[in-house]
Order: structure tokens, then sequence, then C-alpha cells
């Protein structure tokens, strides 16, 4: 994968931060335990991918692009 492309997906993968706090946040508010745990389980899991999937892969490549630096 060219660097800048690269850089453009973990720049977009970054940015889903906000939706997903926003998710994280909505999915507390549930009342029924089941479901809230259905819905945090579900949540991580796209956490997991996009950061497994995307971040963690592009990051092994180029260093220099972790968003964690």
């Amino acid at each position: 994968m060219e660097k800048d492309l690269a850089s453009r997906i973990v720049k977009a993968a970054v940015a889903l931060d906000a939706q997903i706090g926003e998710l994280d946040g909505l999915i507390s508010q549930l009342d029924d335990e089941k479901e809230k745990a259905e819905c945090v389980k579900a949540l991580g899991d796209v956490m997991g991918i996009i950061a497994k999937n995307f971040v963690f892969r592009i990051v092994r490549q180029y260093p220099e692009l972790d968003p964690d630096r």
C-alpha cells in the first residue's frame, strides 16, 4: 500500500472515534442489560476490526503513521 493512501486510511479510521464515542454514550443509556451487553460487544467488535484490519496493519508497515505517537 502506498504511504499516502495508508495515511488517509488511518486518518479516516481515527475520525470514526467521535461517532463510536457517541454510539457508546447512547448504548450506555439502554435500560435492558442484555440488550446493552449485546450492543457493547458489537461496538467492541467494530472497534477491533477497524484497529486490527486497518490501523495496526498500516502501522506495522509505516510505524510513523501510528495515531498514538
